[in-house]
């Protein structure tokens, strides 16, 4: 096996796979309970879009031999099925997959796995996740009147840093038809909320106001008291440290969330070296039907709770 630096797409650790496992046994639960409905003549379309798809595959470095074999502390390089490969191997097959990538090299390499399958209907697109999944649900079957009903998807948000808009998370709520993964950078929003207030510059106010959804983080996250003896003017302290923590962030999250979608699980934490909470990892759905709502919720909470016990570690 080849490896070319320049196109492989190593990340993550072994909360890597607990995140892709949990995915994968998810689409296999959504395909198999939509199998044969609303009607097994005339069944739903069923769809997995992978904003992120990467090249499709991950390559991680994996430690061999052993003290008595002569070659111990090796390390070599693998390759390991990304979450396009376990869609294409979910069975019942989902009928059509999207995968999106914006990295030029990356999406070269992922659409060669479309080429694999040829007699599947695996269409690559390259461009902004944000951008692609607009276009993508503002044609075709999702809006003709005839067929719009039966469209069924699921879509993974496993992005980049805080690059998926608010905007997005609201058009994917709104279709009503669509289940979404949605991987929360919780690290890298702490990151940006600054220990001391006034280190709150334009750049990171920005980029908290859109994977927020709101300026209101400020009020929630930073305490606030009088100042110069006026009892009616309020300022930030800059004495004061940020009140905010993984756990209030995630309860955050959560909240703004549930204003957009129907249905908003439990986050699946996924933890690094040191139990430091990388991502929260949940599942929403905009679908506004009772019925519908309690297939989800059986399905994701087979994973919260297989996934969900914050045992992983890298």
């Amino acid at each position: 096996m080849t490896f070319d630096d320049r196109v492989e797409h190593s990340f993550g650790g072994s909360w890597t796979e607990v995140k892709l496992n949990a995915v994968a046994d998810y689409l296999q639960f959504f395909t198999t309970a939509l199998r044969n409905v609303p009607k097994p003549e005339d069944p739903f379309e069923t769809w997995y879009v992978d904003a992120f798809a990467g090249t499709g595959d991950r390559t991680v470095e994996i430690e061999t031999g052993g003290l008595f074999e002569g070659s111990y502390g090796l390390v070599e390089r693998g390759r390991l099925e990304g979450s396009a490969r376990r869609a294409l191997a979910v069975d019942p097959p989902f009928k059509h997959l999207v995968l999106i990538e914006k990295n030029a090299r990356r999406f070269s390499a992922l659409s060669r796995i479309r080429d694999e399958y040829p007699e599947r209907d695996v269409r690559c697109l390259r461009g902004d996740a944000n951008v692609e999944l607009r276009r993508l649900f503002a044609e075709g079957p999702w809006i003709d009147r005839r067929r719009a009903s039966l469209q069924r998807a699921v879509v993974f948000l496993d992005p980049y840093g805080m690059s998926v808009e608010w905007s997005t998370l609201r058009l994917l709520a709104d279709t009503r038809r669509a289940d979404v993964w949605y991987l929360f950078p919780l690290h890298a929003a702490l990151r940006q909320l600054s220990h001391n207030h006034s280190a709150l510059d334009r750049g990171k106010r920005e980029a908290l106001n859109e994977v927020f959804g709101t300026a209101d983080w400020e009020d929630h996250f930073y305490r606030f008291k009088a100042q110069h003896g006026d009892l009616f003017s309020f300022a930030p302290d800059p004495s004061l440290n940020r009140l905010a923590d993984a756990e209030k962030v995630e309860e955050f999250v959560a909240e703004r969330l549930r204003s957009i979608f129907s249905f908003v699980s439990m986050p699946i934490p996924l933890l690094a070296k040191r139990k430091l909470r990388m991502f929260s990892l949940f599942l929403l759905s905009g679908n506004p039907s009772e019925k519908a709502i309690s297939l989800i919720k059986k399905g994701v909470d087979a994973q919260v709770k297989k996934y969900g016990g914050g045992r992983f570690r890298t």
